[in-house]
């Protein structure tokens, strides 16, 4: 799976375009182990609510679903997981779609809110490598809470020069880009 494109918009959304280049194993099923092992990677995970035609929880959805539609929910529960305490009361929401009458098979457009558009992007490719991880079976490879620290602390670091979205996507003006305790002069 690849994301060949990422364009953020105004109103706190950002959409991107995802690959699957082996076009007949875009399903979970062929991938069976994928969600198990993301739901005891990320417990929470399971808990996401998922509006599908069948009224299925993600859980059972995830057993006979698209990549890219598993890719969306680990990507909200990793923003959910990074700002945890920090900006707990915005919610994001994402959505999964394809027309491949129109685009080619096996591509997807995923969309998920955000409110901060680095760490929006840090999360984007850590969810990419996890899946890529996870499809070539070399998850062990990444320290996931080591990876999900870095985000951490990438969160408080961005809260310092980009200000936060409000749930409508706009920007919130009440409090400053930097403040006077971030400046450190030197005479």
């Amino acid at each position: 799976m690849r994301v060949t494109d990422i364009t953020f918009d105004d109103s706190g959304k950002v959409k991107l375009t995802v690959e699957i280049p082996e076009t007949d194993a875009y399903l979970t099923t062929h991938a069976p182990n994928m969600p198990r092992i993301l739901f005891r990677m990320f417990p929470y995970l399971a808990a996401q609510r998922c509006f599908n035609q069948h009224g299925k929880s993600l859980r059972r959805e995830a057993l006979d679903t698209e990549v890219p539609h598993l890719f969306e929910h680990l990507l909200l529960e990793i923003q959910k997981q990074v700002r945890r305490g920090i900006r707990a009361n915005i919610s994001i929401t994402g959505e999964t779609e394809w027309n491949w009458s129109i685009d080619p098979r096996g591509s997807f457009h995923v969309t998920v809110g955000y409110d901060n558009e680095i760490v929006a992007l840090a999360s984007i490719r850590l969810a990419e490598r996890i899946i890529n991880a996870l499809d070539s079976k070399e998850i062990a490879l990444i320290d996931v809470d080591r990876e999900m620290q870095r985000l951490r602390q990438l969160v408080k670091a961005s809260r310092r020069f980009i200000p936060p979205l409000r749930g409508n996507g706009s920007v919130r003006d009440d409090e400053p880009l930097i403040s006077s305790e971030d400046i450190e002069l030197t005479v």
